[in-house]
C-alpha cells in the first residue's frame, strides 16, 4: 500500500491531466466542428462540393451548435440540388423539416434552398397541453330540504378555494381556426353549508368530491395580435365520480333548548352521491406562441346536468344525528388554469 507525499502528489496530478483534457480537449472538439462549417462552406463557394456532405455529417449527429446546424442542413441541401441529387436533398429537407418545423424563410436563404422548402408542407398533427389549476365550485338548486320544522330556517353555502385541477388535452386542428379537443383530468370540488335552525340550532357541513372529467370540446382561434390568440371553448363532458366524503360536521345549540355542541369523525357520502355526472362546457383564453408550443391562461364553467344527491344511503342516516339532511343540487364550478402545450408536427412534400 503506497503511503506519504509521492502518492498523494501522483493523485494531484491525475486531476490536473483529467481537467486539462475537459478544459483543451473538448473544446478543441467543438472547435473542428465550426471548422468543418467553415472549410465546408468555402468549398461550396469555389463549387468543390463532392466532400461536403462527408465533412458535415458527424457533426450533425453530435457536435453543431442550433445555428450552426441551420447552417450545415442548408449547405447540404444546396450541395445535392447542385449535384442533381434530387432524392438525397428531399430527404435531407425532410430531416431538416423534423428538426426545424417552425423554420421561416430567411432573405439570405439561397434560391435553390427556397425553392425546395416551398414544395413541402408542415401541418401539426396534435397538440398535447397540460393544464393545472384550480376550481371554484357553485350549486344550483333543485329541492331544499331541512329536519328543522322552523320555517324560518336558512341554509348558506360557501366555496373553498384551493381545489386542484389537473388534466391532459389532445387537441386536433379542423381548419385554421377550429380545434377539436379531448381532454382527461382530475377535479377536487369542495363546498361548505351552514344551516341556521332559528330556534333550535347551527349546523356546519363541508364536503370535498374528487372526480374525472373527460370533456370533449372544440375551441376556435377568433383573434390574434403579435405572437398572443385569444379563443373561445364549448362542448360537454363525462364526470366520474372517486369520492365524496363530508368533513368537520359539527352541530352548536342557538336556541331556548341547550344541546351540547358536538363533531362528528370523517363520513363517506360515496353512496348517497350519484357516480356519474354530464355537464356542459364553455369557456375561453389566451395563449401566447413559444418555440414548438404556447403557454396559455384559460378559464371555463362547467355546469352540470344531474342532482347529485342519492336517497336512502347509510351516511345520509348518520347525518340526521347531526340534524342535517341534503339538498338536492347540481354540482357546477369556475375553472381557472396555466397551460403548457407541445405541438408535434409531420413535414411532407407537397403532391
Amino acid at each position: 500500500m503506497k503511503t506519504g507525499y509521492p502518492f498523494l502528489f501522483q493523485r494531484l496530478l491525475l486531476v490536473i491531466i483529467f481537467s486539462s483534457f475537459v478544459l483543451v480537449v473538448l473544446p478543441q472538439e467543438t472547435s473542428t466542428c465550426a471548422e468543418n462549417l467553415r472549410n465546408a462552406q468555402m468549398l461550396f463557394e469555389s463549387g468543390q462540393v463532392q466532400q461536403i456532405p462527408e465533412i458535415l455529417q458527424e457533426c450533425l449527429r453530435s457536435g453543431f451548435k442550433q445555428e450552426e446546424e441551420l447552417a450545415a442542413y442548408k449547405l447540404i441541401i444546396q450541395t445535392l440540388l447542385f449535384q442533381d441529387n434530387n432524392n438525397q436533398a428531399d430527404s435531407a429537407m425532410l430531416a431538416f423539416l423534423k428538426r426545424n418545423p417552425e423554420y421561416q424563410l430567411s432573405p439570405t436563404d439561397h434560391s435553390s434552398f427556397v425553392h425546395l422548402y416551398n414544395n413541402f408542407n408542415v401541418k401539426p398533427v396534435v397538440q398535447l397541453v397540460i393544464h393545472l389549476g384550480t376550481n371554484l365550485p357553485f350549486l344550483t338548486f333543485i329541492d331544499p330540504n331541512t329536519l328543522s320544522g322552523d320555517p324560518e330556517s336558512s341554509s348558506e353555502y360557501t366555496i373553498d378555494v384551493l381545489n386542484l385541477f389537473a388534466s391532459l388535452e389532445a387537441k386536433f386542428a379542423i381548419g385554421s381556426k377550429f380545434e377539436m379537443n379531448i381532454e382527461g383530468g382530475y377535479s377536487q370540488l369542495s363546498f361548505k353549508n351552514r344551516e341556521d335552525f332559528l330556534e333550535f340550532g347551527i349546523v356546519n357541513y363541508s364536503e370535498v368530491q374528487s372526480r374525472v372529467e373527460i370533456p370533449v370540446t372544440v375551441t376556435y382561434n377568433f383573434v390574434n395580435f403579435g405572437k398572443f390568440t385569444a379563443y373561445a371553448r364549448a362542448g360537454a363532458g363525462t364526470a366520474f365520480d372517486i369520492s365524496a366524503t363530508a368533513k368537520d360536521i359539527s352541530f352548536a345549540s342557538s336556541g331556548r333548548i341547550y344541546i351540547p355542541e358536538f363533531k362528528s369523525p370523517d363520513i363517506s357520502r360515496n353512496d348517497s352521491r350519484i357516480k356519474m355526472d354530464i355537464f356542459g362546457q364553455v369557456g375561453g383564453g389566451i395563449k401566447l406562441k413559444i418555440p414548438r408550443g404556447y403557454l396559455n391562461f384559460e378559464v371555463r364553467t362547467n355546469l352540470g346536468i344531474y342532482n347529485q344527491v342519492l336517497r336512502g344511503g347509510d351516511s345520509a342516516t348518520q347525518l340526521e344525528r347531526y340534524n342535517y339532511i341534503d339538498d338536492d343540487f347540481n354540482l357546477n364550478d369556475v375553472n381557472f388554469s396555466f397551460g403548457y402545450t407541445l405541438i408535434f408536427y409531420k413535414p411532407s412534400k407537397r403532391n
